[in-house]
């Protein structure tokens, strides 16, 4: 017999896989429990709502992200290498995950109600934000503060990311390589 901790991951990973077929419009609870071969109160047990469903794989999608970053602060030792290397992480999660990443950013949560998503939500920014600091401790007088720039570093990024979604990959405005916007605009920070 599964215990609750493998039917819930389950439904999460059903979820998962509704919503990077179909979108994230595509998820509901009945439908849900068709599909686990539950029913619609069984699914309710697990979840309060599709909200809540729908936080608990924008968590586990953060805790990715956040993995993969730190990852990547243990390995590289760079400073300019290691926020190239974590902005094509970034880029590479948006595009690749488009329908998990509008779930993460262009989805309003509500803060009382999802205090621990938002909580979650905020680490990858204070890991660059903590990088930033380091740098600016260590190596280099920057010309603003770590908290503007790691905001500058996510609303390039972010922005990349939704270029990409709607198609302006044009190589007439210097679109078509996101590799080399990255180096140029983290050559940009670090001048």
């Amino acid at each position: 017999m599964k215990s609750n901790h493998d039917t819930k991951q389950k439904l999460i990973d059903v979820t998962r896989r509704m919503i990077d077929i179909n979108g994230i419009a595509s998820v509901n609870m009945r439908d849900l429990g068709k599909e686990m071969n539950l029913s619609r109160s069984a699914v309710y047990r697990h979840f309060k709502n599709k909200d809540d469903l729908l936080a608990a794989i924008v968590a586990e999608n953060f805790e990715i992200l956040i993995n993969s970053m730190s990852k990547l602060i243990e390995e590289i030792s760079d400073s300019r290498k290691l926020i190239c290397a974590i902005l094509y992480k970034y880029y590479d999660f948006g595009v690749c995950n488009r329908e998990q990443y509008q779930l993460m950013f262009q989805k309003q949560w509500d803060k009382e109600q999802f205090s621990d998503l938002y909580i979650l939500a905020s680490k990858p920014f204070k890991m660059v934000e903590k990088r930033f600091e380091k740098i600016q401790k260590l190596e280099c007088d920057m010309q603003k503060s770590p908290k503007e720039l790691t905001a500058m570093v996510y609303a390039f990024i972010h922005g990349l990311v939704e270029l990409n979604y709607s198609g302006h990959l044009e190589a007439e405005k210097g679109l078509d390589n996101p590799a080399s916007l990255i180096n140029s605009f983290v050559d940009m920070i670090f001048a």
